[in-house]
């Protein structure tokens, strides 16, 4: 008698007595609820090499449930088993050995599918391959998967049936034993919808497991399908077996599928039903021989995982997925780094708009001290050009990159839950492309700000005016970076901004003078990014100036020097070097804060 599971052959099945999750609703004026929702209940069946399953049912039947109870990505409180030839399996094990094609196709859709394909193949696959044998079976993957008319051309302009079939091919990269699919086929046309389906056909004559969840097919793509789990509303089996047997099954209740009808959307009319109905349809399930035959298929399987040769507790075919040499943090931070470039680069009309209206806003804060001559009236206007430029740059630079990580979160989430790549990589990677757009900004920004307003001191001149600006520019990404990093949404980053914004900028030392602040309110300085950036501007630009002409008015004060300047706002011109200093540390703590925040976010948080 042939063994319940061949050698080589890999079987899952389940036997999920309930799954249940908690979610609690907080209250500020009362204690929190608890709620505690049954998803699954009495649910079974199993999955061959070689076979293609669909689990079906009508909207809130738990199909997406039961497909992320099978490969580990849901918490909660499941009671019964998933196993894999016949020995239960933990979530490492079931990530290591299976792919899973989400229902929503996300990827950054500047990058060509060849170019995504090569981006994920270099991060997914052993180090230790080979770059011609990655490119071996990338145009493998290409030409099996119908790819090759579209490989050059960016996801963007891809059709609906391209994006889903290059989401498969990313998924079988690494040749998983198991694939999931979670609606492959929702949002396509039949045509589209039936070359996905004929796709996993091919998979699954690669020895593959495939187990989809599908919505509505039409009659010629369920009979593509070798088996059917059949879900109702609340998450109860109303039948597991052949495509075939479903329509036999039924039709034993009274339930016939008139002719010429789609079996799929009968099958699913029934299911549909009042609860009564679909009660009875489960217990006659539960009650029938094909039931029984379940059970002891199962039971089989369990008793012929004895036989199957194991090392702490790992079938032998399977050691090959734990002895992956993943590739390296450097290499994940310059193929990051790579992308992040080619996609701010194809980005070309939004860099332009940007930089354009970045000059602009130059011009309109500098054009009001066009005229402004050094004297005793023109002491405030100078330092409020100072202040302006300062303060305009750490704005611009801080809001523009709060957008940088909600923008791709989705994105991020998956990958790094698939393994493509480590959170502090990824980090690092959109912290260092950054900087050079920025520095660049700055730098033309400062140029339009020198020239309009007449600074003097020539290149030295301009090098003593930039330099604080860009250093806050730099200090201001990381700040964004940071911010960015802990929030998930915009609304909820300015919340916090825009408070912290003003407290800081107003020990900046332009509205106050800092010597009078209470030394218990003093340290606040120290953290204000607009404080750092304005004192080593005014000391770079007071310093030089030796003598400064009094007023004809013998009756107002006058202040000399350059020096008697920065004495009247507070600052010091020893100070320099620690405002610099300043700047570096409070860029290496953001940063810090920032990397920490996004990689419990990324825990956390998770994308089906």
């Amino acid at each position: 008698m042939q063994s319940s599971t061949d050698e080589g052959e890999t079987v899952l099945s389940w036997d999920i007595k309930s799954l249940t999750v908690t979610t609690t609703t907080h209250s500020l004026l009362k204690r929190d609820v608890v709620h505690r929702h049954s998803l699954l209940r009495n649910v079974r069946g199993y999955a061959t090499s070689g076979s293609l399953l669909a689990i079906m049912g009508p909207s809130g039947a738990g199909k997406t449930t039961l497909l992320a109870a099978l490969n580990q990505r849901i918490t909660g409180d499941l009671v019964g088993e998933v196993m894999i030839n016949g020995r239960e399996v933990d979530k490492d094990l079931m990530v290591r050995i299976s792919g899973f094609v989400p229902q929503q196709d996300l990827a950054v859709s500047c990058l060509s599918a060849l170019e995504h394909l090569t981006f994920t193949a270099t991060l997914k696959l052993d180090r230790r391959v080979s770059l011609i044998q990655k490119q071996r079976i990338i145009c493998g993957l290409i030409k099996d998967l119908g790819l090759s008319s579209c490989s050059c051309t960016q996801i963007s302009a891809l059709s609906g049936g391209e994006r889903k079939r290059l989401s498969l091919a990313t998924q079988v990269l690494t040749d998983p034993p198991i694939l999931y699919c979670d609606e492959p086929t929702t949002g396509l046309d039949s045509y589209n919808a039936s070359s996905v389906v004929t796709v996993l056909q091919t998979l699954t004559k690669r020895g593959m497991t495939i187990v989809c969840t599908i919505h509505q097919p039409s009659s010629d793509v369920y009979t593509m399908f070798d088996q059917v789990c059949l879900l109702v509303p609340g998450g109860s089996q109303a039948y597991f077996g052949t495509v075939a047997g479903a329509q036999q099954f039924f039709s034993s209740l009274g339930m016939e599928c008139p002719s010429l009808f789609n079996p799929a959307d009968f099958l699913l009319s029934k299911l549909n039903s009042t609860p009564n109905v679909t009660r009875v349809l489960c217990d006659k399930f539960f009650e029938s021989s094909l039931s029984k035959t379940l059970s002891s298929k199962i039971d089989n399987i369990k008793k012929a995982s004895i036989k199957n040769q194991c090392v702490f507790g790992i079938e032998e075919k399977f050691l090959k997925f734990y002895s992956v040499c993943p590739p390296t943090q450097k290499t994940q931070l310059r193929w990051l780094m790579w992308r992040s470039g080619l996609a701010m680069f194809r980005d070309s009309h939004r860099i332009m708009l940007r930089f354009i209206m970045y000059m602009m806003i130059g011009l309109f804060v500098s054009s009001p001290y066009v005229s402004v001559k050094l004297d005793q009236a023109g002491i405030q206007s100078l330092q409020g050009f100072h202040y302006a430029v300062i303060t305009e740059t750490i704005f611009i630079h801080t809001y523009s990159i709060l957008f940088t990580f909600p923008a791709e979160i989705a994105i991020m989430l998956r990958e790094i839950n698939n393994g493509v790549y480590q959170p502090g990589p990824y980090y690092f990677s959109k912290a260092i492309v950054l900087l050079p757009r920025v520095i660049l900004e700055t730098i033309f920004f400062c140029m339009i700000a020198f020239m309009l307003v007449g600074v003097e001191g020539g290149s030295l001149g301009f090098l003593m005016f930039s330099s604080p600006v860009i250093a806050s520019a730099i200090v201001s990404t990381a700040y964004g970076c940071c911010m960015s990093a802990m929030f998930e949404n915009i609304a909820s980053a300015s919340l916090l901004v825009v408070p912290i914004d003003f407290i800081t900028y107003t020990f900046s030392g332009i509205f106050l003078h800092l010597s009078t602040v209470p030394l218990y309110l003093r340290w606040i300085k120290y953290i204000s990014r607009f404080y750092y950036g304005l004192e080593a501007m005014s000391i770079m630009q007071w310093t030089k100036i030796g003598s400064i002409p009094c007023s004809d008015n013998t009756e107002l004060p006058c202040i000399m020097t350059g020096v008697g300047v920065l004495q009247k706002y507070g600052y010091s011109p020893n100070n320099l070097w620690l405002d610099f200093t300043g700047m570096t540390i409070t860029f290496a703590v953001l940063h810090a804060i920032g990397f920490f925040a996004f990689r419990c976010r990324s825990q956390r948080q998770s994308v089906y």
